[in-house]
């Protein structure tokens, strides 16, 4: 690809006050000691600098292939089309959580071109960038970025320090966010500084379940207040009688077993049982009845057409609350041989069509039945899936702030890296890691440990944690501590930072520094 003559104008510039561009533009023949003086920056701004270089033009014929996810943030890009031309640093791209079809989009549209009008005339170029912050407001020291982050270190010397201020950043992030009756957000866009209209049961559940283990893991009344009446809250929003006895998480697309199998986990784990005892046998009963001599468990109450979707999410989810609810003795719950009925049709069925979101939920539910039973046939099976997914993780090879994450760009079907599958597959292997020290294999002990570590490291990377990582947000307080999507998404999820939770409070309660290293 060639290189093309650098403009005259080459630093970027944004000045901010409370994230909010006050002023931005290109410039040059400044340096960047004197640029704040020259275009204004004031005390008490954030002053925000890209220094481009390496400009390249990218072939027309090209443009669907060139650009990916994990390069957003890093490369610029410019277009132009006739007399116009438009310049996009890439922590703008960042802070406007814009992608680069969107770019393009929104220039055609500006234009009133079509994307054919722009391939035959329009030219296309990309470039690099050295990004900073300067000095000022919050930022006591100029800052060199990367994607409009900082580096989080790859090989700690304890992990327990970065799964403790993890988690810790997370639970305070859900104080916040919580109102008096006890919702939670969903999702929010930190950009545009609104919560997005989706929402999804399952996942306002897990923070239920995320905040009660944190609360007890630290002793914290007001964490474990808080996870009871977000428990209340999502209970009263989404619990329905559905006839004959048996209780549902229903929604308005439907009745999933896995809602109504976590929703029954979060109150069998509750100190507040007593208080939702009423839906918790309504539950138990309603994920019984789904139970499937030849499936596991099948998936939806209604409707009847999405039966047998999400099964490898739902039957883990349904299988480990099983489990649990038998180590509890709590009414209702399955024999042992039910238990090992289910477990074994799960299995046949992952064998057949193998699916990485198979696999944290039934390590944990196999983890919980070995305890029990110490049968070896579930140690046997954590290894084999724990084993088959951690290829999955990347590393080496990988941009530093996308190590560590999991994804099979061989297998796009198992669907793109997210912070949420990130900390579920954790959530597994934390699990696995400890399963094996009970059985005294140490080489998988160790491997497991190292995927843990990297994978914290990981959702460390992605969390909102100081001034620069929210230099452009205008409402800090909605995002600190919370879990970006990707490095170069910045929307946050519920379910992200509930599964990064979970994930750090197992890896605390194990009790070992896993001290090997990213």
């Amino acid at each position: 690809m060639p290189h093309d003559s650098q403009p005259t104008d080459t630093i970027w510039y944004c000045i901010r006050r409370n994230g909010i561009a006050k002023d931005e533009g290109w410039i040059g023949d400044v340096t960047l000691d004197d640029l704040p003086n020259q275009v204004g920056v004031e005390p008490g701004d954030t002053f925000e600098v890209c220094i481009a270089s390496d400009f390249q033009t990218v072939p027309p014929d090209q443009i669907s292939s060139f650009f990916y996810n994990r390069d957003r943030g890093i490369v610029g890009l410019e277009m132009a089309y006739g007399d116009e031309t438009l310049r996009i640093a890439p922590t703008r791209m960042i802070a406007a959580n814009l992608g680069f079809a969107r770019a393009m989009e929104r220039f055609r549209q500006q234009l009133n071109i079509s994307a054919d009008e722009f391939a035959t005339n329009g030219r296309l170029r990309v470039f690099s960038a050295r990004q900073v912050l300067v000095p000022g407001g919050s930022i006591p020291d100029r800052m060199e970025l990367h994607r409009g982050s900082t580096l989080v270190t790859e090989a700690p010397s304890d992990g327990r320090d970065r799964a403790e201020v993890l988690a810790c950043g997370i639970s305070r992030w859900m104080l916040r966010n919580m109102s008096e009756d006890g919702a939670l957000p969903y999702k929010y866009w930190p950009s545009r500084g609104k919560e997005s209209p989706a929402d999804n049961a399952i996942r306002r559940f897990l923070a239920s379940l995320a905040l009660e283990r944190h609360g007890r893991y630290f002793d914290d009344k007001e964490i474990r207040e808080a996870a009871r009446r977000n428990l209340g809250f999502n209970l009263k929003r989404n619990f329905r009688v559905i006839g004959g006895g048996i209780g549902a998480i229903v929604e308005p697309t439907g009745a999933k077993l896995g809602a109504a199998a976590l929703a029954a986990l979060c109150i069998l784990e509750s100190p507040a049982f007593s208080d939702f005892k009423t839906e918790y046998d309504m539950l138990t009963a309603g994920v019984n009845s789904l139970a499937d001599k030849e499936m596991g468990f099948r998936t939806f109450f209604f409707p009847p057409e999405r039966d047998g979707e999400n099964w490898n999410f739902y039957s883990g989810e349904a299988l480990l609350f099983w489990a649990e609810a038998m180590r509890h003795g709590a009414p209702g719950a399955p024999t042992l041989e039910r238990c090992a009925e289910t477990f074994d049709k799960c299995r046949e069925r992952h064998f057949r069509a193998r699916n990485p979101a198979f696999v944290p939920w039934h390590i944990q539910a196999c983890t919980s039945l070995f305890k029990q039973t110490r049968r070896r046939e579930f140690v046997d099976f954590v290894f084999e899936i724990s084993d088959w997914l951690l290829p999955m993780q990347q590393w080496d090879g990988m941009l530093p702030d996308l190590r560590g994450r999991f994804y099979n760009p061989k297998r796009p079907d198992f669907g793109p890296p997210h912070a949420a599958s990130t900390g579920a597959y954790l959530e597994g292997l934390a699990d696995a890691s400890m399963l094996a020290q009970m059985v005294g294999d140490c080489p998988r002990a160790k491997a497991y440990q190292r995927v843990v570590n990297r994978g914290l490291r990981s959702l460390r990377q992605l969390q909102f944690r100081d001034a620069c990582d929210t230099f452009y947000i205008s409402k800090k307080h909605r995002v600190m501590g919370a879990i970006r999507t990707e490095a170069y998404d910045n929307s946050v999820r519920v379910d992200s930072a509930a599964h990064a939770l979970i994930a750090a409070v197992k890896w605390l309660k194990s009790g070992r520094t896993h001290s090997v290293g990213a």
